[in-house]
């Protein structure tokens, strides 16, 4: 599975890509079809992947969020303060990957693709787990 995750860190940083570009056109207020249209791009690329290859997506989004290696600890007694917690990730990149597609395995093409392009902070826990995984 971290071979194929090798192969596809390009289109996935393609599809980080887009995100950046659909972020932007949105601050820049630029006109409804244009954003429509990357919008549009984003769901046709998502598609366009084979089952295996949104399974590995899924699973590196998946080590994106929950190994970034620190947690944030925030004091309820005093709402300025918060403290960020250092914690080691001590799993390989082959033990993460199979770890974060346990579950996944079981999903079908659809259900992958339709998780991936409804969910809005693809590009961050892609960022971190390609990160985390040295893609």
């Amino acid at each position: 599975m971290i071979l194929l995750a090798r192969e596809l860190a390009g289109r996935m940083r393609a599809l980080i890509a887009i995100e950046s570009e659909i972020a932007d056109a949105t601050h820049r207020q630029e006109d409804e079809q244009a954003i429509l249209d990357l919008e549009k791009k984003r769901s046709t690329q998502i598609r366009s992947f084979t089952r295996d290859e949104l399974l590995v997506i899924q699973t590196v989004m998946n080590i994106g969020q929950c190994e970034r290696g620190y947690r944030y600890y925030a004091n309820s007694e005093n709402p300025d303060y918060y403290e960020i917690i250092h914690l080691p990730i001590e799993l390989n990149e082959h033990e993460l990957m199979q770890k974060y597609s346990y579950y996944l395995v079981h999903k079908t093409e659809r259900e992958l693709a339709d998780r991936i392009e409804h969910y809005t902070a693809v590009s961050e826990q892609l960022k971190e787990g390609l990160a985390i995984l040295k893609l």
